[in-house]
């Protein structure tokens, strides 16, 4: 468990980074889905001046709500029993052995509550990936205005250029992230539920197993709108005037 703990959070580093850099100082993670923050998480940090265009305070309110929605999906839907560090948590994400140990690991709950959780989980993400996607392609039409207006003015700086075409990639990396993340969370259902059943066969298994069926076919739609948006690199960044 301990080596596969260790490549989760390696392959999870640069979700890390991406969310701790553009999400922080946003509405709490609990406005957004099932976890609520742990000990630093909605807490602002170091930002620049407004009209930079690197601030917090450009960001609008849907890519606002874009972020929020994206954390809900890069923690661990099981809170730990014990403090944990939020660092940590980004970096877990959906662990199935995690996910599992802690969907198991209360000595107070019966089998038939552990399957219950595993299907309030599910029904829970049932909700969340059409909200998550709908925001996604209001920011996608947004982004491509921005670039569209980009284009169309004489009156930016090229920092400013490549600050706006830093935010429209960070908008699409940050949905191809969830959309990996969504599949990565349904494995670790359907691994939890075979693992519980494996130990204490249940009635309840069935409700949980066709909750995750659910989750499943909804994640298999895929992000209809795209967040894939054609980037200029820095290298093909004109500045007119």
């Amino acid at each position: 468990m301990e080596h596969s703990l260790l490549v989760s959070i390696g392959s999870r580093f640069s979700f890390l980074l991406l969310i701790a850099i553009t999400v922080v100082g946003c509405a709490e993670t609990g406005d957004f889905g099932r976890r609520r923050p742990g000990l630093f998480e909605g807490k602002q940090g170091l930002d620049g001046p407004g009209e930079w265009f690197g601030s917090r305070a450009t960001l609008t309110d849907t890519e606002i709500e874009f972020r929020n929605r994206a954390i809900a999906f890069s923690l661990n839907p099981e809170k730990p029993n014990f403090p944990s560090i939020d660092a940590l948590e980004f970096a877990i994400g959906s662990d199935p052995d995690l996910y599992y140990s802690r969907v198991a690991g209360h000595a107070d709950l019966s089998v038939t509550a552990r399957y219950k959780r595993v299907e309030r989980d599910a029904l829970a993400d049932l909700d969340l990936v059409p909200l998550f996607r709908a925001t996604a392609c209001r920011v996608a039409i947004d982004d491509a205005q921005r670039l569209k207006a980009m284009a169309m003015t004489s009156n930016l700086s090229d920092v400013q250029r490549q600050l706006a075409t830093d935010r429209v990639a960070s908008n699409a990396e940050i949905g191809r992230i969830v959309e990996h993340a969504m599949i990565e969370r349904v494995d670790a259902y359907h691994i939890a539920v075979e693992r519980l059943y494996a130990a204490s066969p249940d009635r309840e298994a069935k409700p949980a197993t066709q909750a995750i069926a659910l989750l499943r076919a909804e994640v298999e739609k895929g992000n209809r709108c795209g967040m894939g948006l054609d980037v200029p690199s820095r290298a093909h960044i004109i500045r007119k005037g």
